[in-house]
């Protein structure tokens, strides 16, 4: 723990953040710029602003200018989207804001085969629980969503030492805040270090990690998260792996009689079945129980297909600040890691997936409910990318359940979000090209969480149809219908939206 706090310290911070802005101005100089701004119109009709039982009506007018930023040099990419959105309610059956929106990727490279930078910002709105009404988005978002600011600074070391092996040193300074919601403001840092073997170790490969994860919340005890593993791989056949683990795990945060540390252990096989078909899979233990992983894709000319499980020892302010999960271009990298392993020729290809297929910025997924608690999250997800010449179409289906490890303790309860609950859902998103001017799209959604701590069950179901024509080169109309509903176990939560808007995106 010494070594984070050494450079969590406000001088060695500042001694840093120098150095880094300064080599980071030398590549942005030779990075090609481009700035675009935009202004983006709705007006929405609503028979449910609020999503009570008994709905009122209202028209809602949005306003959002915003301002894109690129960068692309040899050593540096930039991706930023920052906005300002005005929405007034012109029945006054909810209260008009002022919301700032926006996201920022940086990603530089100070000094080739050594020192990198990684970093990151966001300003989103974000539902405070998997329970109750869920919003589609600032129209009806109300007392049921928070503003949520994250950054994330995080230089490191990265050497590869030619054919034997490679290593990485990374610290990483991150903040999260909500405006609402009950949820702590945290800053953590990580310093964490992993090596792997090179092409040399062709039969016998092997991997060393370690992480010392510290998060220091606002009045509450803070989280200290610290594991190290090693990995050791055999060649068993031209395509086939096996790969055994041994790590330990010292954590400390609050919890009554129950352990925070031990030995863990896994092993499973990687199997490369074909230059389309892959499969990672393993099982193990940890202090918590036993633990299975799995990841399995493959493709066709026309699908992506996608399987996997994950288990994971974490809190909502880790979630916030790494890329979000419901972020589509986020999703199709995973989905097309497998098939794709050049991360240039991916990331292009996931670009014309969105561009050609109109698929939305974020995909429906499960709620990151707002907890000052540690969980243990499992996660298992299905999805498949069906391609067409006019037609793309979207399926995926997850499974995320969560267990509170952490007792009260640690901070106040958020409602409902610290129960043992699980979360099921099922999305398809549609998206035709009619004529070269005009696409179809569509979009269904059904979600069901459960408290497996006091047997609530509460499900929603979200259809969305809209109309989009490219006007001019930088206007784009678009008219949406859409019906939102949920229902619960608990009297008086059940309600039922329907509303229509007309939106105009505009570059300026």
């Amino acid at each position: 723990m010494a070594i984070v706090t050494e450079m969590a310290g406000a001088p060695r911070r500042r001694t840093i953040a120098a150095a880094v802005a300064m080599l980071a101005a030398g590549c942005a100089q030779a990075a090609e710029w481009s700035f675009t701004p935009t202004l983006d119109l709705r007006e929405t009709y609503t028979d449910n602003v609020r999503l009570q039982a008994q709905g009122k009506s209202d028209f809602v007018t949005q306003v959002t200018p915003g301002l894109g930023v690129k960068a692309k040099g040899p050593d540096l990419t930039l991706n930023a989207n920052v906005g300002v959105q005005e929405t007034y309610y012109g029945n006054h059956n909810a209260g008009s804001s002022l919301l700032n929106l926006g996201r920022a990727d940086l990603k530089a490279r100070l000094a080739d085969n050594l020192l990198y930078l990684d970093s990151a910002a966001s300003v989103s709105q974000q539902t405070i629980s998997a329970f109750g009404p869920q919003p589609v988005d600032n129209t009806n978002g109300g007392d049921r969503t928070s503003t949520v600011r994250t950054t994330r600074v995080s230089p490191y070391l990265s050497h590869k030492f030619g054919q034997l092996a490679s290593a990485e040193l990374r610290y990483a300074r991150e903040s999260v805040n909500a405006s609402s919601g009950g949820l702590a403001s945290s800053n953590t840092d990580e310093l964490s270090f992993k090596a792997d073997s090179g092409p040399a170790y062709h039969l016998i490969g092997w991997g060393l990690q370690a992480s010392d994860r510290t998060t220091h919340y606002s009045g509450q005890n803070r989280v200290a998260l610290q594991n190290i593993l090693g990995r050791l791989s055999y060649l068993l056949a031209p395509r086939l792996r096996l790969v055994g683990t041994l790590g330990h795990d010292s954590n400390d945060y609050s919890v009554t009689n129950q352990a925070t540390a031990g030995y863990s252990w896994s092993g499973g096989v990687e199997w490369k079945v074909s230059q389309r078909t892959s499969l990672n899979a393993s099982l193990g233990h940890k202090y918590y129980g036993n633990t299975y992983a799995l990841t399995a894709s493959t493709r066709s000319r026309m699908a992506n297909w996608m399987l996997s499980y994950a288990e994971d020892v974490t809190t909502t302010p880790a979630q916030f600040s790494l890329p979000v999960t419901s972020d589509t271009a986020s999703f199709l990298d995973k989905l097309l890691s497998a098939s794709i392993t050049d991360p240039t020729a991916r990331a292009a290809a996931v670009a014309n997936m969105i561009r050609q297929g109109n698929l939305p910025a974020s995909l429906d997924s499960s709620i990151n409910s707002f907890t000052n608690t540690v969980f243990l999250q499992k996660r298992l997800q299905a999805s498949v990318l069906l391609s067409g010449v006019r037609t793309t179409l979207l399926l995926s289906v997850f499974d995320v359940e969560r267990q509170p490890l952490s007792n009260n303790g640690l901070g106040s309860l958020v409602g409902s979000a610290n129960d043992h609950t699980e979360q099921l859902g099922a999305s398809a998103v549609l998206s035709r090209r009619l004529s070269e001017r005009v696409r179809l799209n569509g979009s269904l959604a059904a979600t069901r969480v459960k408290s497996l701590t006091s047997g609530r069950v509460d499900n929603t179901q979200t259809l969305r149809l809209g109309l989009t024509r490219q006007l001019t080169p930088d206007v784009q109309g678009t008219v949406e219908l859409r019906r939102n509903q949920g229902q619960s176990t608990q009297s008086g939560v059940a309600y039922r939206e329907n509303a229509i808007s007309a939106f105009l995106n505009m570059k300026l």
